[in-house]
């Protein structure tokens, strides 16, 4: 990817993006991120933002909802194909309902987005996602520098505009699709791409499949009183009438006759209760 494509991706990032209300610390310094050089690998880029972004917003540190988040990535990343990975995950302290992941294996959920669902399979198919965003990742990422450092001062860019959130958002939208162009011609086909990876890894799981679609269902629903909470996710993640088809004739695919399906609403409740506690949205 060259340096007009990711420009021409930060104005598409530009239009989607709006103001954010933020609680957080402070903007990402992606200046910093811009300084990696031609040797950098995904996971010295992962973990250079990884540092950013925990120097920009509050992590959640409840150790029970930490543990159960973490134990819950895990099971679902050892179905992943890529093994090269250590997978860390990270709850992020903010209203938005919002999950991404950066490149190196780092997946990030807000304590907005775990408020926002309604239990553990959907849980499950959040991070799911976010998982096999990462499972693109192609090998010519480690030597492309120019787009790196494009993304990253696009990502310096936005973020004054746009505060940590909007800073977050597009720079991994950027970064993503710095090194996964190659796979997949378009955002939109890696996004069928990994809701297809999605779903297998909950059935590999024993979680239900449908609750990827039940996710869908409830952003669709949430009224618009919620959609400023939401908003940025949904631009990241959007749900078009291609995608929703998509996962239904995925999810009728799924040899699921004689499996035995969590979906467990009342662990997630009882998990989560700190966390809803805080924020008391009505959906």
């Amino acid at each position: 990817m060259n340096r007009s494509k990711c420009c021409s991706l930060f104005l598409s990032c530009l239009i989607l993006l709006n103001g954010c209300a933020t609680a957080e610390k402070r903007g990402l310094d992606t200046e910093a991120i811009a300084q990696q050089n031609s040797s950098t690998s995904e996971q010295e880029v992962g973990a250079q933002i990884h540092r950013e972004i925990l120097a920009a917003f509050y992590p959640y540190t409840d150790p029970k909802v930490v543990q159960y988040v973490d134990a819950l990535g895990q099971s679902l990343a050892a179905q992943a194909k890529r093994h090269d990975l250590k997978y860390l995950f990270t709850i992020l302290y903010s209203e938005k309902i919002y999950a991404t992941s950066s490149p190196g294996g780092y997946v990030y959920i807000t304590t907005g987005m775990l408020n926002f669902l309604q239990n553990e399979a959907e849980l499950a198919a959040v991070l799911a996602h976010e998982i096999a965003e990462q499972q693109y990742a192609d090998k010519r990422f480690t030597k492309s520098n120019d787009a790196i450092n494009a993304a990253a001062q696009i990502g310096s860019q936005i973020g004054p505009m746009f505060g940590p959130l909007g800073s977050l958002a597009s720079l991994g939208l950027v970064l993503l699709q710095a090194y996964n162009e190659s796979t997949f011609k378009t955002p939109g086909e890696r996004l069928l791409g990994s809701d297809a990876a999605a779903m297998k890894y909950l059935m590999n799981t024993g979680y239900d499949p449908q609750a990827l679609m039940d996710v869908q269902e409830h952003f669709l629903r949430a009224g618009e009183k919620m959609t400023p909470y939401f908003y940025d996710y949904y631009q990241s993640r959007p749900i078009t009438e291609e995608r929703i088809q998509a996962i239904k004739k995925g999810f009728q695919k799924l040899p699921l006759s004689e499996k035995s399906l969590i979906t467990d609403p009342v662990e997630y409740q009882e998990v989560t209760k700190g966390v809803r506690e805080i924020y008391k949205i009505t959906r």
